[in-house]
C-alpha cells in the first residue's frame, strides 16, 4: 500500500466518522473526496461509495432499531421502492457524460450544505407516526429519489431525509427511518455497477471495514466535544469547498 492509498483510507475514515456523528450516509461526501485523488467516476468511485454507504447505513440502522426509533410502516415500503428503482438510475447513467453527472453532483453538494446550515423547523416532541396519505406521497417521491440516487451513486438518504421531515417526522425519527431505507438501495445500485466496476478490491475491502468502524465511533461519540450545529456548519463548509473545487476542474478541463 503506497502513500496515496493510505491517504485515501484516512480521508474516508475521517469522513465516515463525521457522517456517523451527523447520522448521514458517507457516499455523498466520499464521491467528491475520491474525485480529488483522480479516481474515475462511473466505474470506480460510484460503486465504491455505494458499498461504503450501504455498510455504514446498516450499522446505524441496527442501532436505531434497537432504540425502537424506526417507523416501519414508512420504512419498509420505501425500502422496497427505492431498492427496486435504484438500478434504473445506474442504467440511465450510461446515456450521459461524466461531466454532466459531476455538475448534478455539485448542485447536490450545495443543496446539502444549505440544509445543514439552515435546517427546517420541527416540533420538539418526536413524531413517530404520520397519516397513510402522506406515506403514499412518500412512496411516489421514493420512485424519483431512488432513481436519482442510483444515477448519482450516493444512495437515497441525501434526499430521503429531508423528504421524511417534510412528511411530518421530527429529525430523530426521520434519521432513524432513513437509515433503514438507504441500506438495500445502496447495495442494489452497487450490484448494478458490478459488471463495469474496475476498482481495487483490496482497497475496497480495507476501506469498508475501517469506515464501518469509524462510522460506529462517530455515532457513539455523538458530538460530545463539538456542538452538533457547529459540526454541521463545518461539514457544510467542507461540502461547499469540494463543490467549488469540482466547479474549477469542470471549467478548466
Amino acid at each position: 500500500m503506497n502513500i496515496t492509498e493510505i491517504a485515501v483510507i484516512v480521508v474516508l475514515m475521517i469522513l465516515s466518522f463525521l457522517s456517523g456523528m451527523l447520522g448521514l450516509g458517507v457516499a455523498f461526501v466520499a464521491i467528491p473526496a475520491l474525485g480529488l485523488f483522480g479516481y474515475e467516476l462511473k466505474d470506480v468511485i460510484m460503486p465504491w461509495a455505494l458499498l461504503l454507504n450501504g455498510l455504514t447505513a446498516i450499522s446505524a440502522a441496527v442501532a436505531f432499531m434497537r432504540k425502537k426509533m424506526v417507523d416501519y410502516k414508512t420504512a419498509i415500503p420505501l425500502l422496497i421502492i427505492t431498492t427496486a428503482v435504484a438500478p434504473l438510475g445506474v442504467y440511465l447513467l450510461q446515456f450521459v457524460s461524466t461531466e454532466f453527472v459531476w455538475w448534478i453532483f455539485v448542485v447536490v453538494l450545495i443543496f446539502l450544505a444549505y440544509r445543514m446550515v439552515f435546517p427546517p423547523q420541527m416540533p420538539d416532541t418526536d413524531v413517530t407516526d404520520i397519516p397513510n396519505k402522506k406515506r403514499v406521497i412518500g412512496g411516489i417521491a421514493g420512485v424519483f429519489i431512488g432513481t436519482l440516487a442510483g444515477f448519482l451513486g450516493v444512495g437515497p438518504g441525501f434526499l430521503m431525509m429531508p423528504t421524511l421531515v417534510l412528511l411530518g417526522y421530527t429529525a430523530r425519527i426521520a434519521a432513524a427511518t432513513n437509515a433503514v431505507i438507504v441500506t438495500l438501495p445502496s447495495f442494489s445500485a452497487f450490484i448494478a455497477h458490478l459488471p463495469s466496476a474496475k476498482f481495487d478490491w483490496w482497497m475496497v475491502g480495507i476501506s469498508s471495514v475501517l469506515c464501518v468502524a469509524s462510522a460506529q465511533l462517530g455515532a457513539l461519540f455523538m458530538a460530545k466535544r463539538v456542538k452538533s450545529k457547529t459540526l454541521a456548519k463545518v461539514f457544510a463548509f467542507v461540502l461547499v469547498a469540494l463543490a467549488i473545487y469540482r466547479i474549477i476542474l469542470l471549467l478548466t478541463h
